[in-house]
């Protein structure tokens, strides 16, 4: 039987639940193809750290929570490795090897830096090596697939382009991955991206506070009354339709209606909260089962996880230390 690829993905703790924008970007992929791939999960707990260093109290239960989320959604714990990075010491040995190689212009020049700088977070040596600690924990468990949104994918093209390089320097002993990248989502006022630190809908979110969100989000800035033919381009709420209401015919129906300026706003949105609250419904249900299993049962998924992650790590890390002849 020929061995299964693997796919990687990570998220950071920073916050207790996702966005579902980030369905969108990587969740979606990552479950759809967790019978494809031999699925690898991580907590990248340590990454948190790049940009809430004065709250690692937090890092511990957000890790635990996303979890959870994640088997909600559909991640099933029978087929995926979760582990948390901070367990696999090889990454960060295969971190300080690989920031040798690393030009400081490929990391100034990172657009995700900007958007970390501009949200007003300390340019420390941890934020400004961000990618490289990514491209470690990329390379240290032989990934052959990355699903990342779209954000990131400049992080997996520095991964590749060190995996090249140390291949070339050293000697081939680095495998080197493919993104599968995501699409981003805009945020609920039309502006930039959806995620846990610029807002959104979460999936933890209750039926009340999704509504709330859902009837005050963005639409056409210039349609002043109901009757007013509306912009359906780049308008948040017909997006969020697209990507979240299953019945394509009530949303070419608003769409049309919307555009002669037959029906409001307020239905649209009625319709968006409906089609949303029918995707969040079953995921809440299922994370309350989730929930009797207790924090216990997480851990133990992740210690069990981090056996098998540390034994792929601890190979790769030997055929990189044989290549450099150290």
């Amino acid at each position: 039987m020929e061995k299964k690829k693997r796919l990687l993905t990570g998220d950071r703790a920073s916050g207790n639940s996702y966005v579902i924008g980030a369905y969108i970007g990587t969740l979606k992929n990552r479950i759809a193809r967790q019978d494809e791939y031999d699925t690898f999960i991580f907590s990248a707990d340590y990454h948190t750290l790049t940009t809430h260093y004065n709250q690692a109290d937090i890092i511990h239960q957000n890790a635990i929570d996303l979890i959870k989320t994640q088997i909600s959604l559909g991640m099933d714990p029978e087929k995926v490795t979760f582990y948390r990075q901070s367990r696999l010491a090889q990454t960060f040995r295969l971190h300080l090897i690989l920031s040798m190689l690393t030009p400081m212009v490929e990391l100034e020049r990172q657009p995700a830096l900007k958007e970390k700088l501009q949200g007003g977070h300390d340019l420390t040596y941890g934020l400004l090596g961000y990618p490289v600690l990514m491209a470690s924990d990329i390379l240290i468990v032989d990934s052959d697939v990355v699903p990342v949104g779209k954000d990131q994918e400049a992080h997996i093209e520095i991964t590749r382009d060190l995996a090249n390089k140390f291949n070339k320097t050293y000697g081939k002993a680095l495998k080197v991955p493919a993104g599968l990248i995501g699409e981003i989502l805009v945020g609920l006022d039309g502006q930039g991206k959806a995620g846990k630190s610029t807002g959104g809908i979460f999936f933890s979110d209750s039926p009340e506070d999704v509504r709330k969100k859902v009837m005050g989000m963005y639409t056409d800035p210039n349609r002043i009354r109901a009757t007013d033919p509306g912009r359906v381009e780049g308008n948040p709420v017909f997006i969020y339709h697209d990507y979240f209401n299953e019945d394509k015919d009530e949303i070419n129906d608003l769409k049309e209606r919307y555009v002669k300026g037959t029906v409001g706003d307020v239905e649209v949105k009625e319709k968006l909260y409906a089609a949303i609250e029918k995707m969040l419904q079953p995921v809440r249900e299922k994370r309350a089962e989730v929930d009797k299993l207790g924090d216990k049962y997480i851990v133990e998924l992740l210690e069990e996880g981090e056996k098998s992650a540390n034994k792929v790590a601890d190979d790769v890390i030997g055929r990189v230390m044989d290549a450099m002849k150290i």
